[in-house]
């Protein structure tokens, strides 16, 4: 027999057998952990490290009952002096394309991570082993931090264009730019970042686990976030800081001229570098100030395939219905699925569908006359409707998916959200306090901005993201839904514990840019 035939042979049940794993432990996660334990004694065909993946996801529905200190907090204006500022720029990629080749960075380097290890999509002891054990009071902050600023970003943005937001992106940024600051400036920070019943010390360990826990990049796909810090020449920066940015945060460190024109390219360059080339073009871009002393810069990387394919010859084009009630022609992907997971809640029907590497995207589609902005209106009924699949409500059976393919751009700046969450003295040239980063005065945050991409296609999904920074049940199996989203409608990739990576709005995916 041919050699060839017989490596395809075996790859082709390599790949079913990961494919039905796969299956299973979505299966799994929908269950109510006391069945899923029975339904684990009694099939001693499927392998318990497929159990321990399954009921490590199974999401936690105890809340915290802290709440958030919301509230618009005015600055008065006044005539600012030229000054030393910081920029903090998020970049968020999720498509379908793989990494392309960039050129390497040229600007001098001063400190450099050592990523974590890259382990096979094959290897399940190795994947499992990578995972690291976070603190569930970490984890909690961390989801209050997500739909907090999820709502407050979402909830003003322009209701005719698609959007899309990574609060892992920027809790990352922030999370390092709290380490930068001292005294208020830095409790101010860490409050916004929904952290404060913990010491930096504890954040910056616990960050640097989550950073190993949600990395991979396998044969299948890849989720690698990466911060980088761009210094200008002219200040000294402490040791500690970028040290404890290198260990804990896995971000580079570059000495740059702000004054000279190159530097932009440089930092395009390490851009394009992160996000496989869809970021840090001219159109995505990010501007700097000869004023600036440094840029510090979050970018995330998200490609991953369906656990089951659409299959191209069913896509069909069909109508999208916008919210003025005009229409647009599009394509549309459709599946039927025998056996998946949903609810119908209050005003809106929830499905998910998963991805290879155990990640999942859940589409939320309003009752008709309901915009997806309403769920955007406090942070409890976004957890609502993203967490649904995972509360008692939650129906198994068939469901019957046509999903529009997008792609687009969107493009967010954050200062006021972060206003509002209490962090204020950290954009005030008088008052901000980064003496942990430089004993250089003044020096502030001048712009926070998110520059994201994302695109889903029948194979799977692509999304990138930046944050920049600058110093300037089980139901009967009758059971049937039709997630048919042809209106607006909102969805969400999560990662870790439920936690959300991705959280966007489709107003019209005829809108590609």
């Amino acid at each position: 027999m041919d050699d060839k035939k017989v490596y395809k042979d075996k790859k082709a049940v390599k790949n079913q057998k990961m494919i039905d794993e796969n299956r299973i432990v979505e299966a799994m996660n929908h269950l109510d952990p006391k069945l899923a334990e029975e339904v684990a004694k009694e099939r001693d065909d499927i392998p318990e490290i497929l159990m321990k993946k399954a009921g490590r996801e199974i999401l936690k529905r105890v809340r915290g009952e802290r709440k958030a200190k919301l509230g618009l907090l005015k600055i008065t204006g006044r005539k600012l002096l030229i000054a030393a500022t910081i920029a903090i720029l998020i970049l968020v990629l999720t498509t379908t394309n793989l990494f392309q080749k960039v050129p390497d960075v040229n600007a001098k380097a001063i400190a450099a991570p050592v990523y974590p290890e890259e382990v096979s999509f094959y290897d399940y002891e190795g994947n499992w082993e990578a995972r690291e054990e976070i603190d569930p009071e970490f984890l909690q902050n961390l989801k209050e931090f997500t739909y907090h600023t999820s709502t407050a970003v979402l909830s003003k943005s322009d209701r005719t264009a698609n959007q899309l937001f990574s609060p892992i992106s920027l809790y990352m940024a922030l999370a390092l730019a709290a380490g930068s600051g001292a005294g208020e400036t830095q409790e101010e920070i860490v409050s916004a970042l929904f952290m404060d019943n913990m010491d930096m010390e504890a954040i910056d360990e616990q960050t640097g686990k989550l950073f190993r826990s949600l990395f991979f990049k396998n044969e299948i796909g890849s989720l690698v976030l990466s911060n980088s810090l761009w210094l200008d020449q002219s200040v000294d920066f402490k040791k500690g800081f970028l040290e404890n940015a290198a260990e804990n945060y896995y971000a580079h460190s570059f000495q740059v001229d702000f004054k000279d024109k190159e530097t932009q390219a440089q930092i395009n360059q390490w851009i394009q570098q992160s996000t496989g080339g869809l970021l840090g073009k001219e159109n995505t871009s990010e501007s700097i100030s000869p004023e600036q002393v440094m840029a510090l810069i979050n970018t995330v990387f998200f490609q991953d395939e369906w656990t089951d394919r659409f299959n191209t010859e069913k896509t069909r084009e069909d109508i999208f219905y916008l919210e003025d009630g005009s229409t647009v022609t599009t394509d549309f992907m459709n599946a039927n699925f025998d056996s998946k997971a949903f609810v119908r809640g209050e005003g809106y029907l929830v499905s998910s569908l998963s991805f290879k590497n155990s990640h999942a995207m859940i589409f939320v589609l309003p009752d008709e006359g309901i915009s997806p902005y309403e769920f955007m209106e406090e942070p409890d009924r976004l957890f609502e409707v993203l967490t649904a699949l995972y509360s008692d409500n939650s129906s198994y059976g068939e469901v019957i998916f046509k999903i529009p393919k997008f792609s687009y751009y969107s493009d967010l700046k954050l200062n006021d959200t972060l206003k509002q969450l209490g962090m204020v003295k950290a954009f005030d040239m008088e008052e901000a306090d980064f003496s942990a980063l430089s004993d250089f005065k003044p020096l502030y945050i001048s712009d926070l901005v998110q520059k994201t991409f994302i695109s889903i296609d029948e194979k799977g999904c692509t999304a990138a993201a930046y944050t920049s920074i600058a110093y300037a049940g089980s139901a009967p199996p009758d059971d049937k839904a039709e997630m048919i989203l042809n209106r607006p409608f909102l969805f969400a990739i999560t990662g870790i514990d439920g936690v959300p990576l991705f959280v966007g709005i489709i107003n019209n995916p005829a809108d590609s840019h």
